[in-house]
């Protein structure tokens, strides 16, 4: 009998190798300016802390990131502390990678094939592609971009980009998308102006020549929203996402928000969802687990069990209108009609302000006085900073839950301890 063969692949590569993917993935881009933050602790990598939870919370597939400032070193750090769920795909600016530009794919593990993924890089620092199965045999190709600050530049960067691509004869891309320090249309800045001229005129013929789309912008031509706000009171909707004419129904669930990771831009995503697919719901409403260590709500639902227990047993004549199922049936749904009562109680006082601030900023977005008034761009800007606000306070409550579990059951051989190791 031949010896056995060695294990060749990591646990992370076996578990991606078998991963069922969904027929759908959310696909986000964020300037992450930078990789600290002095609100999420004092390490070198202390804003992948927030990355991390943006990417499980919001169960985003791929993350297109720039302004990385990561260089090989950093890079070590963060494959030690969330290589288990993320697997990075880096390109940093080649004369100083710690400290200026950089772009990188942040690829979910728990829901992508990660590790089939390949990465052409174009413009160090500035531009690559991804090229990934993000569902069986189904192939996406996502070109990151973070375009320089110096409108002057651009005409420069995206005629190289176009050269490369024919140099290098890369695939058509699916979707591109990124930081563009650059708008093409006088609606998407407050107050409206056109940009340099050169510049979107560079921009465009790139477009055309990979067959992309500003899709978010052609199905709502007359909206406004803006990713970033200057110091100066102006705004601009500088992150984007392009896509390709033949995608144009696959697109849905278009969303601009402030992300919680610590940034002045937002985080803009969408989810691609070819129409031939199966379509997958949102799914069924399940108890939060933090609600599973309410005391108070156990108690309520052992005494309504109980209730509906005797009243099962105490049942002597069985009807259409009595009988142990329909009894059954009332006890879940009044239990769960419970939990959601607790559940708005204790978790979404932070949630439901953010929301209402978010309807707020979108609807201060669409004034018709926005480009004239001072005022109305600082009402803007002012409710992005008490979103940001309350974004932190959230943050700030679930490291010390997490703190607190990782201190009760950390040591312990348990259900936690497997999850985390």
């Amino acid at each position: 009998m031949p010896p056995p063969q060695a294990e060749t692949q990591t646990p992370a590569e076996r578990v991606c190798s078998d991963r069922k993917t969904r027929a759908n993935i959310k696909i986000a881009t964020l300037n992450v300016k930078g990789r600290t933050s002095p609100t999420l602790g004092q390490t070198q990598t202390s804003k992948w802390v927030a990355i991390n939870r943006t990417m499980r919370d919001q169960k985003i597939g791929i993350l297109c990131i720039q302004e990385t400032h990561l260089c090989q070193e950093h890079m070590t750090q963060i494959d030690n502390l969330y290589a288990r769920r993320l697997r990075v795909m880096n390109s940093s600016d080649p004369d100083r990678p710690g400290s200026s530009a950089g772009i990188a794919f942040v690829l979910n593990r728990e829901i992508t094939n990660a590790e089939n993924a390949t990465i052409q890089v174009i413009i160090p620092g500035r531009a690559a592609m991804l090229s990934i199965n993000w569902h069986q045999d189904k192939r996406i190709n996502v070109l990151n971009i973070y375009a320089p600050n110096n409108l002057s530049d651009h005409k420069a960067f995206w005629d190289k980009i176009r050269t490369e691509w024919q140099r290098l004869n890369l695939a058509t891309p699916d979707l591109m998308l990124g930081d563009f320090n650059l708008t093409e249309d006088p609606i998407d800045r407050a107050p409206a102006r056109p940009d340099h001229e050169g510049a979107i005129d560079a921009l465009r013929d790139l477009r055309n020549a990979l067959n992309v789309q500003d899709r978010w912008r052609l199905d709502h031509p007359l909206k406004r929203l803006f990713t970033f706000s200057s110091a100066h009171q102006t705004l601009s909707r500088l992150d984007r996402i392009y896509a390709s004419a033949r995608h144009a129904e696959s697109l849905i669930d278009w969303d601009s928000q402030i992300s919680q990771i610590p940034t002045d831009h937002h985080m803009v995503s969408v989810r691609f969802a070819p129409p031939g697919l199966p379509h997958i719901g949102k799914g069924r409403w399940s108890w939060p687990l933090s609600l599973m260590t309410d005391n108070n709500l156990i108690k309520r639902v052992s005494e309504m069990g109980t209730n509906a227990q005797n009243e099962i047993e105490n049942m002597v004549i069985r009807s259409e209108e009595a009988n142990p199922q329909k009894t059954w049936t009332t006890f879940k749904q009044n239990i769960n009609k419970v939990a959601k009562d607790v559940a708005k109680t204790h978790l979404c006082k932070i949630n439901q302000r953010i929301k209402v601030l978010m309807k707020d900023l979108k609807k201060t977005a669409n004034r018709q006085d926005i480009d004239v008034s001072e005022d109305t761009r600082l009402n803007e800007i002012i409710l992005e900073k008490e979103i940001n606000h309350l974004q932190k306070k959230r943050h700030k409550k679930t490291s010390l839950n997490a703190q607190a579990q990782w201190a009760t059951h950390g040591e312990t051989i348990s259900k936690y301890w497997s999850k985390v190791n």
